[in-house]
């Protein structure tokens, strides 16, 4: 394609998930053309790098700087000044992949005379061509649709290949500071981004004992206020466990170089989930309302876990007829065995009774 002909790939999400199950999109048609311009959110721009090819034509979108709390007239820069480098491109294709309402004015702005994204989200009236997605399936696959125009029918692999060097490694290292090589580790996410996705603190607490009693090293991550707080608590009331918190430590990149490292990742239906699957690091899944048919976590080393007793069939991520006994009949003993099964702990009736 041309530099003209060649799209606008529309991406600016600030959703950890779904950068990851959109990005192996835009990557596919960034190789079969580097000509493509994509816009990103900057606070993504450390994976960005590690991902796409170098040649690739980024424009990152200023949210930080857009934000309400920031002055009005720096605001109206930023706005302005990224909106020029946008229709500076001569583009006239735009693939909305989200179709928020702001990635719809903003396809309008671009100049693009072609504007395609999804129905769904309030944005229709700013496209050309509206698509009406599959938003059944997995999100991956409704990420697929709004690109297939231009993949050529390929595609790509869920697990993506992050150029990982020596200096994160080391950088990661330091920050741990213990020997990943001397026991096996298992990262945990504990938080998600809605209550209704958490797992129980005391279950958290009972798989750390059982973990460490079969010999694993438990490394906790996150970040943000809700996950601080779960993890301090987790520690608080487990005094004498050998984890070791590494919330708000490490940025996207450092997270991905860890997980490269660890021996499997347990967590809830989470942003960092999805990335730890990315890697292709076994990954332990504990799902109650989330609609695994949607947000599952992708790749063959990945297994989402669900209790043994149903919702409603009026429940959802709102409301529930059961108190969300999906997820709280999901025991620490059901993940052990699990990990068992796949061979990640050694088979013992102590560590699974």
């Amino acid at each position: 394609m041309t530099q003209a002909t060649a799209p606008v790939l529309l991406f600016p999400t600030h959703y950890l998930g779904n950068f990851v199950l959109g990005i192996p999109w835009i990557a596919q048609i960034v190789r079969s053309d580097p000509n493509s311009l994509v816009v990103l959110d900057s606070c993504f721009q450390p994976l960005a790098e590690m991902i796409l090819p170098p040649e690739t034509q980024i424009l990152y979108y200023p949210r930080a700087q857009l934000a309400s709390s920031q002055p009005f007239f720096s605001r109206l820069k930023h706005y302005v000044t990224f909106l020029k480098a946008l229709r500076s491109r001569k583009k006239s294709t735009l693939l909305d992949l989200e179709g928020e309402r702001f990635t719809g004015v903003l396809s309008l702005l671009s100049g693009c005379h072609q504007r395609v994204g999804p129905t769904g989200k309030r944005a229709e009236r700013f496209y050309t061509r509206v698509l009406d997605l599959d938003y059944y399936r997995h999100r991956y696959n409704a990420f697929g649709e709004v690109c297939a125009e231009f993949t050529g029918g390929v595609t790509p692999s869920s697990n993506l290949q992050y150029a990982v060097d020596k200096a994160l490694r080391e950088s990661v290292a330091d920050k741990i500071a213990i020997d990943l090589k001397a026991r096996p580790c298992v990262a945990i996410h504990p938080g998600a981004s809605v209550e209704y996705k958490l797992w129980s603190r005391d279950y958290f607490i009972r798989l750390q004992a059982l973990l460490e009693e079969a010999g694993l090293q438990v490394l906790w991550v996150g970040a943000g206020a809700m996950d601080t707080a779960i993890i301090a608590d987790i520690q608080e009331r487990s005094p004498h466990a050998r984890s070791v918190s590494l919330c708000g430590q490490l940025n996207f990149a450092e997270l991905v170089a860890l997980f490269h490292e660890c021996h499997c990742f347990i967590g809830s239906d989470s942003g960092p989930m999805h990335l730890a699957a990315s890697t292709g690091t076994p990954v332990f899944a504990l799902f109650g309302p989330s609609k695994e048919a949607i947000w599952a976590p992708l790749g063959d080393n990945s297994q989402v876990l669900r209790g043994s007793k149903p919702c409603g069939e009026q429940c959802d991520a709102f409301a529930c007829d059961y108190n969300y006994q999906c997820l709280e009949s999901l025991l620490p003993e059901q993940v052990i065995q699990a990990m068992t099964a796949r061979s990640l702990l050694p088979a013992s009736d102590k560590v699974v009774s």
